[in-house]
Formats: structure tokens, sequence, C-alpha cells
């Protein structure tokens, strides 16, 4: 379950284009509907889940050279009112060419957001809606406290369609070839499994 002790700070409306100049550097701040929102920090676990997933998938994407992988300070144009900064997002190599110097321009084949209490309603509501408009191929919104609040998400048409892990577990990716996802390795009761464990499993799976 979420925590409710984090907040949001909402400055004024704005193009994207203002936001990319405007934007603070030293903190996450994100444009849903052409207005910047600058949420609290995250908290250790949320910390703790995104490193995991960015180091995962970005070895994965390396290892059989599928593309690009970038974390929460990438800023994603998605719309002239809309910016993301996912917390982590997979671009394929046969697109890279929208990824520039001050951000991703264009929609990302995969993206991941760790929910919080002060983003979740934009992560579940504008964001969703944008990720969907902007083409996005696979989001996974993933509750950093348990499987209750995490979803999968992958395009079927024009729509997101919810797509649920196999008998083992494993929710099958399709913006990223061959990779599966094990649900149980995004709440470990101690540490997470190490990349190369994980790495392992999923050519066993």
């Amino acid at each position: 379950m979420l925590e409710t002790l984090s907040r949001v700070e909402v400055v004024e409306r704005m193009t994207a284009k203002e936001f990319f100049r405007r934007a603070p550097e030293d903190r996450k701040a994100e444009l849903i509907d052409g207005v910047m929102i600058m949420p609290s920090p995250p908290t250790d676990r949320h910390e703790k889940l995104q490193i995991f997933l960015l180091r995962l998938i970005g070895e994965y994407a390396e290892w059989l050279d599928l593309g690009e992988v970038r974390g929460s300070s990438t800023a994603v144009e998605l719309a002239e009112d809309q910016v993301a900064e996912p917390d982590v997002l997979f671009v394929a190599r046969a697109r890279a060419n929208i990824i520039g110097d001050a951000g991703v321009f264009g929609a990302p084949d995969l993206v991941v957001e760790v929910l919080s209490a002060s983003t979740a309603a934009y992560d579940r509501g504008p964001k969703f809606r944008a990720y969907e408009r902007a083409g996005v191929r696979e989001l996974w919104l993933i509750d950093p406290y348990g499987p209750a609040g995490t979803e999968f998400y992958q395009c079927a048409g024009d729509i997101f369609k919810p797509v649920m892990p196999d008998a083992r577990g494993f929710v099958h990716s399709v913006a990223l070839s061959g990779f599966k996802l094990n649900t149980s390795w995004l709440w470990p009761r101690d540490k997470f499994v190490s990349v190369r464990e994980a790495l392992e499993a999923m050519g066993d799976a």
C-alpha cells in the first residue's frame, strides 16, 4: 500500500518547449496537461526497486544490443503539453533517433513507473492517457509495496490492454524481445535477486 505522507508541488502552465528551458536540473519535474508538477523525493523502497529494474532492463538490452535504456532523470516529450520523466524507459535500437541531448522526443517502446503516493493519480490518469496516445508499446505501473496496485499494459491497436503474469509469475515483454519479468522479484523479503540470477532465470523460463 502506498504511503500517504508525500506531496506534489504544482507550478504553472507552460508548453513542452518552455518546460525544457525552465525545468529544474536538480529534481524531478514533469509537464502534465500543460502544468509543471514536481513531486516530493521518493522513498528508499521506491529507489531500490527503480535501481533494480534499471539495472536489469539495462543489462538485458545491452547484452542483446536491443536499444537504449534511461532512468528517471530523462525527460520524454510526448506532446506539446506532456513531458514525462518515467523511472525507466527503453527505446529500441531502430528508433534510437528519437533520443536527443535534452531528452527523448517521442514514445519510448517500454515505460516503467514505480508508483508513489504523490504521483500515482497522475501515473494512472493523465500520464497513462498520454503514454497511450503517444504510442508507447508497453507500460508497467509498479507499486513498490505489493502486487495489489501493480498493473502491466501492452498496446493493442491504439489502446493499452492489461496483461497478467503466466502460471509461473512471468510477464512476457513485447517491447524487449525475450525479456521475462518474474513478479516475485519486485517485492523481496530481504534483498533483491541479483541481476545475473534474474537473467539466468529468464533463459530457463
